[in-house]
């Protein structure tokens, strides 16, 4: 299970279904300077996120997987100051806003894939191929929270659960197994792109996702493994009515840890990431300084 992705670097052969499952918990400390003479004080909080994704592949024949995911969470914003802000306050996801519609659910993914190569079990390469589809929820924002359309500035909130946009995604898997250490090694390669603005002239960014891995087997009682890995994620820009989003573009290297055990509901992955920003997001640029301490926390669990 490379770095606590449940559903990559393996292929169901006819018939089979394997069933993962990945709780997730991430904690972004951020700040920044004061952005108008309105409210003259430097803003902070804590946005921290939950998810539930539950991960199902199944084999329609030994070449052609059909591999199905969701996301199920909460996501909410600490606000740290005394100072009241249109920008921010203390809430969550699953409230209602003037520009936000609630919900529980993210994403969700439909992806086909090729299985090119499967040692299956045993010693070898595992060369996976996909495409599909990302199917936003109604946790979505509904208009835009940077009134870049030079409209005055009211009450809104930034962040929602889905990314509010169709996508359609490409995936490449490229995995091998040995008998020696490191035992598991390789990387998988993502990339989704919006298919058009949704019905509130949103328009997501593009992401790109690349994830290298090595897993080393420590011969012990417990059958554990320790995994590194180190993720590079960078996302384009995303447009409300044609305009450019501020900060949507960015680069983050992710580097992860991994501690994998057999268990008797099946193999278990407990992982820490730390994201670090090299441009954009929280990485102070432009006219103001702002910076993140970003913490992620993932268990995954998989059942063949």
């Amino acid at each position: 299970m490379p770095v606590g992705e449940a559903d990559k670097g393996i292929g169901a052969p006819k018939g089979e279904t394997y069933y993962g499952i990945q709780i997730q918990s991430s904690i972004i400390d951020w700040w920044h300077d004061p952005i108008d003479s309105n409210e003259p004080f430097k803003h902070s909080g804590k946005l921290n996120t939950l998810l539930l994704n539950p991960k199902v592949i199944y084999g329609l024949s030994n070449k052609m997987n059909l591999a199905l995911s969701t996301q199920i969470g909460i996501r909410s914003m600490i606000w740290d100051q005394k100072g009241s802000s249109i920008h921010h306050r203390t809430e969550t996801t699953l409230e209602n806003f003037s520009n936000a519609n609630p919900g529980w659910m993210g994403d969700s993914k439909i992806i086909l894939r090729y299985i090119a190569k499967n040692d299956g079990m045993g010693d070898g390469m595992r060369a996976i191929f996909g495409g599909g589809l990302s199917i936003p929820s109604s946790s979505v924002l509904t208009s835009d929270p940077f009134f870049l359309q030079g409209g005055k500035k009211t009450e809104h909130r930034h962040f929602s659960l889905s990314s509010g946009s169709y996508k359609y995604i490409f995936e490449t898997q490229l995995f091998f197994k040995r008998s020696i250490n490191p035992l598991f090694y390789g990387g998988f390669l993502i990339y989704e792109h919006p298919i058009k603005e949704n019905k509130f002239n949103y328009l997501a960014p593009p992401i790109l996702n690349l994830s290298l891995s090595a897993t080393f087997k420590r011969f012990d009682k417990r059958d554990s493994s320790i995994g590194y890995g180190v993720g590079l994620l960078q996302s384009g820009h995303g447009y409300w009515n044609g305009i450019k989003e501020p900060n949507s573009s960015s680069l983050s290297v992710i580097p992860t840890v991994s501690y994998l055990i057999n268990s008797r509901i099946g193999a278990l992955s407990f992982n820490i990431s730390k994201p670090f920003y090299v441009k954009g997001a929280f990485k102070s640029e432009g006219d103001i300084a702002q910076g993140s301490d970003i913490w992620q926390f993932t268990v995954s669990v998989r059942k063949i």
